[in-house]
This record gives C-alpha cells, sequence and structure tokens, in this order.
C-alpha cells in the first residue's frame, strides 16, 4: 500500500486565495509489510515562505470504499503537530488525510479552502488565540463549518467552558493525549457536530414549517382559533382579533359568553356539551358580536378535538365562517315565497268578498231606494251600507299587500306628498307628541301612486304614534333623502323582485317609542298582525305590499326602549325619463 506526501508552500498569496502553483508533489514510496503506514517525511527545501501546509495522506485498516477522515491541524508547534498525526495513524479503526497549519491566518484560510471533517485547534498561536479563531472560522455564520477539539497546554475549566460556548466540539488537554484517546475525542466531535447539524436542520425546518402554517392561518379569511379542554382560547389569527376586538391577553381570559348573542347562548352550551362528551366534531350556526359596531353577525363555527394517544381531548381547532349575508339571502328567500304564498291567499279572499259585496251592497241599495225614507228598516240598511264600504276597503287593502290592486303611476315629489299626508293627520296626533318634517333639497321624483303613497304615509306616521302612546311625549321625525342602492342590498332590503340597484329616494319615518323585539319585528308586515288589543293589522302589510309592487323597498330597525325607523325606499326616475313622459 503506498502513501503520498504533499508539501504545499505559503510563499506570497493574495490575501483569502491559495495559488495553484503551490502544490507539488515531493514524494512517493511504499509501506512496509503488515499495514504499518510509513511516517517518515523526507526533508524538502523550503522557499522564503511565511508558513508551511503539509498533506499526507495514510492508509490503514479500513473497510473497502471508507473516505479518510479530513484532519486539519493548526498549531506553531512543528513537534506538537507530528505527535497529533502519530496518535491518529495508529488507529486501527479509521483513516486520516492530513493538512497542517503553524499560524492562525494560515489555518483559517485553509480551512476554507480545504473543508476538513474536524480541526485540531491549538489555543496558543502566535497571531491569535484559539477563540479568536473559532470566531474568524464562523465567519458570520450560525455555527462553525465543521467539528473543533481545542488543544492547549496550559488552561483549565474556565478555559473549556469558553471555548464550548464559541462552538468548539470538545476540549482537551494536550497531556491527555494518546493514541487511544485522540481518535475517538475526533470520532466523537464529528458526531456531535454532524448531529448537530441534523437538529439545527429539523429545527430550521420546523422553524420554516411553522412559519408556513401561521402564513396559512393568517392567509385564511376566516376566525382560526384553538382552545383548551375547557373551551378557554389559547391562540387565535389575526382575522378573529380584529372581529372581537381583544388582544391576546383579553383571548386568554375570554369566556364565549362574551361574544354570544344572548338569544343563542344556551343552544351553543347544549351544543359543546354534546361534542365534548361524545368526543365528535363541534358545528353550530350562531351570532358572534363584532367590536366595531356591537353589531351581531351570523356565523357556521367548526371546531375539531386534538387528542394525545390514549384518546383524551387535550385541545380544540376550529374555525369561525362569516355566513351572514348568506343568512340574509335565505331570510330574503324565505320572506318572498311567504309574501307570494299569502299574497295568493289574500288575493283570492278579496276577489270572492269583492264578488259577495257587489250582492251585498246591491241589495242594500235597491232595498234602500224601494222602501220610504221613514221605514224603520232605512236605518239598519244604511248600517249595512257602511259596513259593506268598510269590508271593501278592507277588500282593497288586501289586494293591495298581494300586488294585485290597480295603481296610477306617475312621477311624483315625495316630499309634497309628505307634507300633504302629514296636514291632514296633524289634528289627531296628541299634543304632547312632537312631528318633524325635513326634506332633502333638489329631490328626485319617483314613480307611484299618489293616493296609496298618501296612505302609506299617514300610516307610518300614525304607527309611530300609537308606539309613543297618546298621553306619553315623544317626537315622530320624517325626512327624505337620496341613496344609492347596490346589487348586494337589493336582497336584504325588503325589495320586491322587479327591484333593480340605482338611485332611491329614502322616506325615513323615525319614533322613540316602546320599539320592538325580534320576533315583532320578523311579523310586522303580516296581514293581520297586531300588538293591539283593537286593530285589523292590514295597514303595514297593505303599505309593504303597495311599496314593493312599484318596485321599490322596506326596511324596519328597532329595539325594545330604542324606538323603530321604517324606511321607504323609492326607485328615482331619471330626469330625462321624466321629461318625456311628461311631454309625450
Amino acid at each position: 500500500m503506498s502513501h503520498l506526501h504533499v508539501c504545499i508552500h505559503s510563499g506570497r498569496p493574495a490575501p483569502g486565495r491559495l495559488a495553484p502553483s503551490q502544490i507539488k508533489l515531493i514524494s512517493l514510496g511504499k509501506s512496509v509489510s503488515g499495514g504499518r503506514a510509513d511516517q517518515r517525511v523526507r526533508p524538502t527545501k523550503l522557499c522564503a515562505c511565511t508558513a508551511i501546509w503539509r498533506i499526507a495522506c495514510f492508509r490503514v485498516e479500513a473497510m473497502p470504499g471508507d473516505a479518510p477522515i479530513r484532519i486539519l491541524i493548526i498549531d506553531d508547534d512543528r513537534l506538537d503537530r507530528s505527535l497529533y498525526k502519530q496518535c491518529l495513524q495508529e488507529s486501527p479503526a479509521w483513516q486520516f488525510e492530513f493538512a497542517e497549519a503553524d499560524s492562525a491566518v494560515t489555518g483559517i484560510e485553509t480551512a476554507k479552502a480545504w473543508r476538513p471533517d474536524c480541526t485540531l485547534l491549538d489555543f496558543n498561536l502566535p497571531d491569535m488565540d484559539g477563540i479568536e479563531v473559532l470566531t474568524h472560522l464562523r465567519d458570520g455564520r450560525k455555527g462553525l463549518p465543521c467539528a473543533t477539539v481545542m488543544l492547549t497546554a496550559f488552561g483549565g475549566e474556565g478555559l473549556a467552558v469558553r471555548a464550548m460556548k464559541a462552538g468548539a466540539s470538545d476540549y482537551l488537554p494536550k497531556r491527555q493525549l494518546s493514541a487511544d484517546a485522540l481518535p475517538h475525542a475526533i470520532v466523537n466531535a464529528i458526531e456531535r457536530f454532524q448531529m448537530q447539524q441534523r437538529i439545527e436542520q429539523q429545527q430550521s425546518a420546523l422553524a420554516l414549517s411553522e412559519r408556513r402554517y401561521q402564513t396559512l392561518i393568517e392567509a385564511i379569511p376566516q376566525m382560526v382559533w384553538s382552545a383548551g379542554a375547557d373551551g378557554r382560547i389559547e391562540y387565535a389569527n389575526r382575522h378573529w382579533y380584529e372581529y372581537t376586538g381583544l388582544d391576546a391577553e383579553g383571548a386568554a381570559h375570554l369566556e364565549w359568553d362574551c361574544l354570544l348573542h344572548p338569544e343563542d347562548t344556551e343552544r351553543t352550551w347544549r351544543a359543546w356539551d354534546r361534542a365534548i362528551g361524545s368526543g365528535t366534531t363541534f358545528e353550530i350556526e350562531h351570532r358572534l358580536r363584532r367590536a366595531s359596531d356591537g353589531s351581531y353577525r351570523w356565523h357556521l363555527v367548526r371546531a375539531a378535538p386534538l387528542r394525545t394517544s390514549t384518546g383524551e381531548i387535550t385541545s380544540w381547532l376550529g374555525t369561525c365562517t362569516e355566513i351572514e349575508d348568506q343568512k340574509q339571502a335565505e331570510n330574503a328567500t324565505r320572506e318572498e315565497q311567504k309574501l307570494k304564498g299569502i299574497g295568493r291567499l289574500a288575493g283570492g279572499v278579496a276577489h270572492d268578498f269583492n264578488n259577495l259585496l257587489v250582492c251585498v251592497l246591491g241589495g242594500a241599495s235597491c232595498a234602500m231606494q224601494s222602501l220610504p225614507a221613514s221605514h224603520p228598516a232605512q236605518e239598519m240598511l244604511r248600517e249595512v251600507t257602511l259596513a259593506g264600504e268598510r269590508l271593501a276597503d278592507l277588500t282593497r287593502s288586501m289586494l293591495t299587500y298581494a300586488g294585485k290592486a290597480t295603481f296610477r303611476v306617475r312621477p311624483a315629489d315625495v316630499g309634497q306628498l309628505v307634507h300633504e299626508a302629514c296636514d291632514s293627520i296633524r289634528d289627531s296626533i296628541p299634543g304632547a307628541i312632537r312631528l318633524e318634517i325635513r326634506s332633502a333639497p333638489e329631490m328626485p321624483r319617483v314613480k307611484t301612486d299618489l293616493a296609496h303613497m298618501r296612505q302609506a304615509i299617514v300610516d307610518l306616521v300614525l304607527n309611530a304614534v300609537e308606539a309613543i302612546g297618546p298621553d306619553s311625549p315623544g317626537r315622530i321625525s320624517v325626512h327624505t333623502a337620496v341613496v344609492e342602492i347596490g346589487e348586494e342590498s337589493i336582497g336584504t332590503c325588503g325589495f320586491g323582485p322587479t327591484a333593480t340597484p340605482g338611485t332611491y329616494v329614502a322616506l325615513e319615518v323615525r319614533d322613540n317609542g316602546c320599539g320592538m323585539d325580534e320576533e315583532t319585528r320578523n311579523k310586522v308586515f303580516d296581514p293581520f298582525f297586531t300588538t293591539k288589543f283593537m286593530g285589523r293589522g292590514l295597514s303595514l302589510a297593505a303599505m309593504h305590499g303597495f311599496v314593493r309592487g312599484t318596485g321599490g323597498g322596506v326596511q324596519v330597525d328597532s329595539e325594545p326602549g330604542r324606538g323603530t325607523v321604517f324606511r321607504v325606499l323609492l326607485p328615482a326616475v331619471a330626469a330625462e325619463r321624466e321629461s318625456c313622459a311628461a311631454h309625450p
């Protein structure tokens, strides 16, 4: 088996570079039989140079195909370097390849160019100490490029601690070196270094995975959260904090009752208890309070349990998806279907009523005309006629609600209609209630039936008077404004099926009366629904049907103790179309 000696003269290379001409073959020999490598290094003639680097490859007993372990020795003592090599050459288990440097600067350059597996570093070097060398070898990186064993003839436990903190894999006093200890120390140092590298790679991969997970969680448009087994929030993404208005500390002490709509609290906790008891996914639709405006919006909430290997639930991972628009669209569709059904019923009933009324009123009229004016039956017949006329009004209201009434639609000024309607009932409004009328300047005209529109305004104002009460002081505000209605609002503002986005005139009637709860609000436009002891419950239903039948919409906003606002939206007439209609 042969061995090769190479001498590298440092000469005067440029800083940080190794000139290829500085490497030359100086000897070639054969090893003696028995496997021991020839340890003799023939003397060479040295040029003027600042340092000598030697590389020698020694073959020892090893598994075929194993690469030698590359060892860089940085020590200014030539005898110490030879001793280290001798200790390593005598190892029967590993093969080594060496590079030598007698100064820190030369060793640093060699480490960069040669890329050793392990560096034997003397602490006391002529140009800098070993701790400084470790800093230069790191070269701004997080760790050293290879395993490093610090060697020193002097120093104690304090120096060892400094070396290990600086990144050294091991620390050995020179007096403890032996042919058995040094190879094992180097191999152990390399294994620890490689293990540390694998740990750092795994930590980097884990950190990258966590960043990706965090980025994904923040990119999801839903609110994402995790909670402990007791349901308390442990983590939430940015959307959750923005919606709830809480910070991380506030979320840690949060109870869901603070967010839940009071009407949804009980059924939510029942569903949560069932999920915990069965260990299944928690899923519910409920309303959560939004911090920006205090409103409650519908959310689909899902949470899956995270378990230990024994099946015990340790935490929950959940999402909150806002479904407010979906809920409103479903309610609008359901309301539309309900109105159509009730409308068909009301229209059929009103049609039959009209047929019967013709007979009743006609018969009463004929009887009145055929009998003398002094006949006792005349008074009864007049009562029958008046009842029939009231029934005819009721029938017209039912037809109006059903959208089957005949409307005489033409351009009209809503502000003028408001004044006319309010003036007609001003004497009926108690003195303790103040009526305010405000109209925006230069209002566009709307296409509507003048008589029905006046009656709608009257019904809204009288409804506000009843909400305040005849003996209670209050205020009713009636004002008009111009608004723009977008595509997304058409399905949520109580519009009829023919409504389109565009410019609308808004007629708002606001009172500070008793207000309505949600159940009452949902039924306020139902025919024959009333909260009064005496009443037919058709005025608001007829108004709603009339407005929808002419392409408009009605909104209602009310809470108990905070009054009520009815908002009638009527499509504005474009100026050029109005002009054409006025001058055919």
